[in-house]
């Protein structure tokens, strides 16, 4: 797709702000060579619009500053850009735009969004000098590509119209369309138009082979349901994570890649959608390519998610990590990082089993407007006992300017912008399809165990606030049900043995406390310090005095300086029962 530069179009206005920049340039092409030779020599020749800066924003920017574009406003005039020449300078130069989060050497990422230097120094000089025009007439010749161009789709399906109110909470409504096909098809490529770059945060697509996509859309109207964590069968496309997001740049699909399409498949497109102040109805569309031969090679997803997120109001360093052991040999295709607003620092790291760590990806200046599916130049093999490490950092402190809260307050897991997330997901291709097979069965184990991990404790910090509050019998069934997701929950143990030792059932505390010690290795203070507490109730006052200093140590040396303190005043209370 190209767009000419033709000064009869009319400029935008100065209303906005200036939102995507999307450069990826080099230096030998972004100047001629007699003007590079002069600038070299210690010369400052006069910058023209038409000679040096055109080039660069018509290759580089207008992909998405044009009409009809993501951006807010257009670049494809003279009096467009010279409008805005001091802004465009501002940005550069904080590199603010181009918008590109990865820290790693050029060239590492297709698609890159980049600008030199020298480029930026253009720019600012263009600006100083008054924005010279030069000769406009040779400016009207310059085209500009936008990216890698897929010509007409094959079959484009429009979701129904959504109706974003003017006022209130994210909301993530997932649009159900039956595709119409006849016969099976191989996708090779997908276009995700969102329908409003206004109110849309992001998109995600899906497709469903069962009827459950549709009967929870016919249950809620007929067009579609609330929700990111979807109750439906939908799923990503096999092997393929596709998505929408501002300034994303096309990419041409892989080779041998395309994914399966039969007759009878919905269409499920999640939009993310953030209120403006203004009601705004948003028609999406889903333009499909057909690829002519189906697939040769059989990628899969990747992800490693983490749901265990609790982030104090003012912590300005909390730090998410997790990480999976790849049970074959994959080459990594392409990274993609998640967060939102407290996002700080997101790294990467491949522990090959040698020891020796490649980088994934490195963002040290997370940006939740600029995410993006981050495609490898060229793939990166890991071999089978790769650890990949998945460390995240959150600032939730009132000096991050991200903070959608002030004063800060404290924030976990969820889906709302104002939530956090802390996922990573990989596209990566296994060497044949039972290696496929094996490393889709681990991730299934690892999330399940993950989940099961988050509901218990869920269950548990709901039954310590009612013990808090002296609901000692609906906190005795969230323990419970804490530990029907996960048996060796240490704190859901803790918490029913405090729970039995205050209605005076010191069997019951004991054998529950005894339950904790062990499942905790007798690494855990307070399990030890139940124990304590059940054999004073029982009498054995030498036995609790024993225990509670095995809890004191563990204590101390863990710095928690509250439970020691306590722990003191019970062991010279036990001491005081002991026999003389």
């Amino acid at each position: 797709m190209t767009v000419s530069l033709n000064t009869s179009l009319l400029a935008t206005g100065l209303a906005g702000a200036f939102a995507v920049l999307a450069v990826s340039a080099t230096l030998d092409s972004s100047a001629p060579s007699g003007l590079l030779e002069a600038r070299n020599a210690g010369a400052r020749p006069e910058v023209t619009y038409a000679t040096d800066i055109a080039p660069i924003l018509a290759r580089e920017c207008v992909g998405c500053h044009r009409p009809g574009g993501s951006a807010p406003f257009s670049l494809v005039t003279y009096e467009d850009a010279s409008s805005r020449a001091g802004r465009i300078a501002d940005v550069t130069e904080r590199r603010a735009m181009p918008p590109w989060l990865p820290e790693s050497e050029p060239g590492t990422f297709a698609g890159e969004r980049r600008l030199t230097p020298d480029e930026i120094r253009l720019f600012a000089q263009w600006a100083e000098e008054g924005v010279p025009a030069g000769d406009l007439s040779a400016a009207n010749d310059v085209v500009a590509e936008t990216g890698w161009d897929p010509g007409p789709a094959d079959l484009t399906v429009q979701l129904p119209t959504y109706t974003v109110p003017a006022q209130g909470r994210d909301v993530y409504r997932n649009l159900v369309v039956p595709i119409p096909v006849t016969e099976t098809r191989w996708i090779e490529y997908v276009e995700l138009l969102p329908g409003s770059r206004n109110v849309v945060h992001h998109a995600r697509m899906m497709v469903d082979t069962t009827p459950s996509s549709r009967e929870l859309a016919e249950a809620e109207g007929g067009s579609g349901f609330d929700g990111m964590d979807l109750s439906s069968n939908a799923t990503n496309p096999s092997g393929h994570f596709i998505g929408w997001t501002p300034g994303r740049t096309r990419l041409p699909p892989l080779d041998g890649m395309p994914w399966r399409l039969d007759p009878g498949t919905d269409l499920v497109v999640q939009l993310h959608f953030r209120p403006s102040g203004v009601e705004e109805e948003v028609t999406a569309e889903v333009e499909f390519y057909f690829a002519d031969e189906p697939a040769t090679r059989d990628p899969a997803i990747l992800v490693i998610s983490s749901l265990m997120i609790d982030i104090p109001a003012g912590v300005s360093d909390y730090s998410v990590v997790n990480s999976f052991t790849l049970p074959v040999g994959v080459d990594v295709l392409s990274v993609y990082p998640h967060a939102h607003y407290l996002g700080k620092d997101l790294r990467v790291t491949a522990l090959l089993p040698g020891g020796r760590e490649v980088s994934l990806i490195h963002i040290p200046n997370w940006d939740f407007n600029w995410q993006d599916d981050y495609r490898l130049s060229e793939p990166i093999f890991l071999p089978a006992g790769t650890t990949i490490l998945k460390e995240y950092t959150f600032d939730n402190s009132a000096e991050n300017p991200h903070n959608p809260s002030s004063p800060p307050t404290r924030v976990v897991y969820g889906s709302n912008s104002t939530d956090e997330m802390a996922d990573l997901i990989l596209q990566v291709l296994p060497r044949n399809s039972a290696d496929r097979q094996r490393l889709l069965e681990e991730q299934a184990w690892k999330h399940e165990s993950e989940d099961m991990t988050y509901l218990a404790h869920s269950e548990f910090i709901q039954g310590q606030a009612l013990v808090e509050a002296g609901d000692l019998d609906t906190a005795t069934r969230r323990f419970q049900e804490a530990l029907q997701y996960r048996a060796d929950h240490v704190g859901a143990l803790v918490g029913l043995s405090r729970i039995f030792a205050i209605k005076g059932d010191a069997p019951s505390s004991m054998l529950i406390a005894r339950q904790a010690v062990m499942m905790s290795n007798g690494q855990d203070p307070s399990a030890l310090d139940v124990l304590a507490g059940a054999l004073a109730l029982l009498g054995q006052a030498d036995e609790a005095v024993a225990t509670a200093r095995d809890a004191l140590r563990l204590a101390q040396r863990a710095g928690d300086t509250a439970l020691a303190d306590s722990l003191e005043v019970r062991i010279r209370r036990y001491r005081g029962s002991a026999r003389p």
